[in-house]
């Protein structure tokens, strides 16, 4: 049942009047944002307050997401009879036998397995739970949650890419200024809330989809009508000051999308107009971007220019998605322990956070499982052929191209981000798993305002 309270202006959709709600969520919508916040900002208390509240939020986190869990087999929104939930229970004890055996074969301490467990299962649970318990009230939360983040996120990233790396708001983890990550020598790859820039570079991939799928024509989830090529610039700011080379690509990657996608399925030649005349729009104010920020524009130039002189951009992205030749070349049948690869099992092994199995998520997965890690990628491949599947007949026959783009987002980041190596990395890309799959069961589209 959704539930919602009326607030007092409405909102045009096509050439009918829709009534606007204020959202209130379900209990999983709100236990999915408590997660969702506690990642954004639990980096902000580690780094500028206390290291100590690392494990405290871990377990509180973990524990929302048991909870999380449990709530959805109580209320019957999982089932064992499920062919969803069957699968995801035969993968698990697939995964915890491996690992067991692979325990008695290395001699790898048991809390190593515990952890790897954590890393490749609870997440995903969680994350099939949401997405057979969110309602469409739920979704909307969430990304009017997502978007406020973004705008909350975007002054302090501006702050820390105009201060110098020894400043307070750029300090890291160990307090030690080479450790800090720059674009230049004076300029830093900004981090936001997070601990280092791989969890602001995820952040802003996750919110590319969301923000892109506003601008669909007729799509009024706010009150102003500007507010989505203002969300779309801000995306861009915050893209631009990162100094990342992976959130430029896929800010880019996630324009192209939405403008082949929205006019591909326009219903109507009236919408397809308006998709063109937003675009245009768009494009002529992503011109303006450069002009404001041309310190960060050439940064950028700069650091793509040097990286691309010690590095092959290819061989880069093959690693990043097949592992490199070192992992094959010294590959392990058995491999060498579920949750060796992770950061937190290389602190517990060797008392600091080390890259203990490779540096890219395939490098991990192969060496962790060994052959156990090839079923783990398929596995992720198969989920994404289904989902971009779904995806596309859900555009082609509804016009709403949001989960489309959200499983596009998905295969770059089920297939290359560290999910299964760092703590944030991990939560975001089940959560981002979790909104794709419910995508698919809602059919959500923005500009309707109700289920398909």
């Amino acid at each position: 049942m959704i539930t919602a309270q009326r607030v007092g202006f409405k909102s045009r959709v096509g050439n009918s009047t829709a009534a606007t709600y204020k959202i209130i969520p379900s209990k999983m919508g709100k236990i999915f944002v408590w997660i969702l916040l506690i990642a954004v900002f639990e980096g902000a208390l580690r780094k500028w307050v206390s290291t100590g509240f690392t494990i405290p939020l871990l377990l509180l986190r973990d524990g929302l997401a048991i909870y999380g869990t449990y709530w959805a087999f109580k209320t019957a929104k999982l089932k064992l009879t499920q062919q969803g939930t069957l699968t995801l229970l035969f993968w698990s004890i697939l995964v915890l036998l491996w690992g067991l055996f692979q325990v008695v074969v290395t001699q790898n301490s048991p809390l190593v397995l515990i952890i790897g467990l954590r890393f490749w299962l609870l997440y995903l649970w969680f994350a099939y739970a949401a997405a057979m318990s969110i309602t469409q009230n739920d979704f909307r939360y969430i990304i009017s949650m997502i978007f406020k983040l973004l705008l909350i996120m975007l002054p302090l990233a501006i702050m820390q890419f105009y201060l110098p790396p020894s400043a307070f708001l750029n300090k890291q983890l160990d307090d030690d200024v080479k450790s800090v990550f720059t674009v230049t020598a004076d300029i830093v790859r900004t981090t936001g809330t997070f601990t280092f820039t791989l969890g602001y570079t995820i952040f802003l991939s996750i919110v590319n989809p969301f923000v892109f799928s506003v601008l669909t024509p007729g799509s009024r989830v706010w009150r102003k009508k500007w507010m989505p090529n203002f969300l779309v610039l801000a995306l861009a700011t915050a893209t631009i000051i990162s100094g990342s080379r992976s959130a430029l690509g896929m800010f880019t990657a996630s324009f192209l999308v939405y403008s082949l996608v929205s006019l591909r399925y326009s219903k109507s030649a009236l919408q397809r107009s308006k998709t063109l005349v937003t675009i245009l729009t768009m494009i002529s104010l992503l011109s303006l971007v450069p002009f404001f920020l041309s310190r960060a524009v050439d940064a950028n130039k700069e650091r793509i220019e040097a990286a691309n002189e010690v590095e092959d951009p290819i061989e880069r992205v093959q690693g990043m998605f097949f592992g490199s030749h070192d992992t094959y070349d010294n590959f392990s049948f058995i491999g060498h322990g579920i949750g060796l690869g992770n950061n937190l099992s290389s602190f517990v092994v060797t008392g600091e956070q080390t890259f203990l199995l490779g540096e890219t998520e395939a490098d991990r997965i192969i060496n962790e499982g060994g052959i156990f890690g090839f079923a783990y990628i398929g596995l992720k491949l198969i989920v994404i052929v289904i989902g971009l599947r779904k995806s596309f007949f859900i555009a082609n026959k509804t016009g709403n191209s949001l989960p489309l783009m959200l499983w596009i987002t998905l295969s770059v980041g089920l297939s290359s981000w560290q999910i299964i190596f760092q703590m944030t990395v991990n939560v975001f890309g089940y959560l981002l798993l979790g909104l794709g799959i419910a995508s698919l069961r809602l059919g959500y589209d923005p500009s309707m305002g109700k289920l398909k």
